[in-house]
């Protein structure tokens, strides 16, 4: 049962075709319930409550004025924190929260705002027709709600509509087995965000889901591993989940950001990847179908990313030198993002990833060793097996080459996942000579995917000679700045035992 104050649930976008039925569904057994909920959302100007992660609202319920502040918990992305008030009318108390650990941070805020002049505000609105049954399952009680309405900023307006599963008691396993049968039965696209993150966007007039770049988990440096991995798990799920909906949103969104969404979402499954052989023998293993889920899913993304490489890179940079005219090479097999995301295979995974990070659990013989000591010994033997790739980096091939960058790449994210576990200043150089190779491999990598593509043309397309020089070129030079970086590597600063 959620502890007081902190709600577990999840959100879920509803495709329109599955609207009907999904109504149909609440209103149809035991006794649903029906609301109009309009809501003003506050921040300050510069938008520092939203920046610190608080959202802060008055909503009327019928006949009633509901205060709340809600926040991020920091336990569990299924958590979320949140207190409500009763209040006699539509003005704002924050005093009402100032029992809450999220209300004290509020009003510090405001207060520090207020002397510096800026005053909070009405930053945007919701207005939602409510739709809520409670379901019994085994094992838990769950209050599913369908809202459908629009967010409003200034002029800018938005459609909701979106279904929220919340946990009323009972085991969080119980409620995700629910859900995972009803996001399957109306074809439901998993959404991480809320009304108060939608809101903040669009009125900043990005009504897209922004790009989700990778952060540093927090996580307390005397954690034990499954605490440590949880936050690890939190921070990689964070990232694929809201670029996975900022491509599942299609052609609502900025068609000029997909690359990026696709690379972001691709990083973060890296991530977690390589976050999974980070704790590995520490924590439990995920089933296999999960992993394979995630090759498989990086692999029809990578499809859409070599194309956007060769049509955004390699072909702009042929044409600056004076290539001859070529259409840009096509990956054929390239899926759309879009479809992919919002397809059954790819959000049951999603879904099927959140529930297992759910449960994790210590490893059956998990070591006893503090996990700064476990994490430096890692750290310190993938070192050594890098720095010697690295001395043999004349000798490798592409596929070496593509190896070698993979691990380059792994030693980086783990560094970062271990963060809270190591000295600053060794784990800071450490990063940044890891980013600096991982940025030359990485170019190399993709003239050869460039040059490799354009090679496949001569032979119907001779005027495609010109590229598979010129590329040619472009990696010898690739090489020596990659053999610069990858000095500074095996030369960096060992850390300290």
């Amino acid at each position: 049962m959620p502890a007081p104050d902190v709600e577990i649930e999840l959100k879920f976008l509803v495709p329109a075709a599955s609207r009907a039925a999904l109504a149909a569904e609440l209103a149809g057994r035991g006794t649903p319930q029906r609301a109009w909920l309009t809501a003003s959302y506050f921040d300050t100007p510069d938008l520092r409550l939203a920046r610190a992660g608080l959202a802060w609202r008055m909503r009327r319920e019928g006949g009633r004025w509901v205060q709340g502040l809600k926040a991020a918990t920091g336990s569990s992305s299924l958590e979320r924190f949140e207190h409500e008030v009763i209040r006699p009318d539509a003005s704002p108390d924050p005093n009402a929260h100032a029992n809450t650990a999220p209300g004290g941070e509020l009003l510090a805020l405001l207060d520090k705002a207020g002397n510096q002049g800026q005053k909070p505000g009405v930053r945007f609105q919701t207005q939602v027709r409510r739709l809520t049954r409670r379901v019994r399952t085994r094992g838990a009680v769950v209050d599913i709600a369908l809202d459908e309405g629009r967010l409003l900023a200034d002029s800018a307006v938005q459609r909701l509509r979106e279904v929220e599963f919340e946990l009323v008691s009972g085991a969080p396993a119980a409620m995700l087995a629910l859900v995972a049968r009803w996001r399957q039965r109306f074809g439901l696209i998993h959404d991480p965000r809320n009304k108060a993150e939608r809101g903040h966007w669009l009125s900043s007039g990005k009504p897209q889901a922004p790009l989700r770049k990778a952060k540093t988990p927090r996580y307390a440096a005397d954690a034990t591993p499954t605490e440590a991995c949880g936050a690890v798990l939190d921070e990689c799920l964070a990232q694929i989940g809201r670029n996975a909906i900022g491509l599942a949103e299609g052609s609502e969104g900025d068609p000029a950001l997909r690359p990026d969404h696709v690379h972001q979402l691709r990083v973060g499954i890296r991530r977690l990847r390589s976050a999974l052989r980070a704790f590995r023998g520490w924590v439990a293993e995920p089933p296999a179908e999960l992993v394979d889920g995630l090759r498989t899913l990086f692999a029809a993304l990578g499809a859409t990313r070599d194309r956007d490489v060769l049509g955004s890179g390699a072909a702009a940079e042929l044409a600056r030198a004076g290539a001859p005219s070529l259409a840009t090479p096509a990956a054929t097999d390239a899926p759309d993002p879009t479809a992919l995301i919002r397809a059954d295979d790819a959000q049951r995974l999603l879904l099927a990833w959140i529930t297992w990070r759910t449960g994790l659990e210590p490893a059956t013989e998990a070591p006893a060793d503090p996990l700064k000591r476990l994490a430096r010994q890692r750290l310190r033997r993938w070192h050594k097996a890098l720095v010697a790739g690295c001395q043999a980096f004349d000798d490798l091939d592409a596929d070496a080459l593509h190896e070698l960058r993979k691990r380059v790449k792994r030693q980086r994210y783990v560094f970062e996942f271990f963060a809270p576990l190591l000295p600053r200043k060794a784990a800071g150089q450490h990063l940044l000579v890891l980013a600096s190779a991982q940025q030359a491999l990485g170019e190399i990598n993709d003239l050869f995917v460039a040059r490799d593509s354009y090679q496949a043309r001569v032979a119907t397309e001779p005027e495609a000679w010109f590229a598979v020089g010129w590329l040619t070129a472009r990696l010898a030079e690739a090489r020596e700045q990659a053999r610069e970086a990858l000095e500074l590597l095996v030369a960096v600063e060992k850390l300290p035992r």
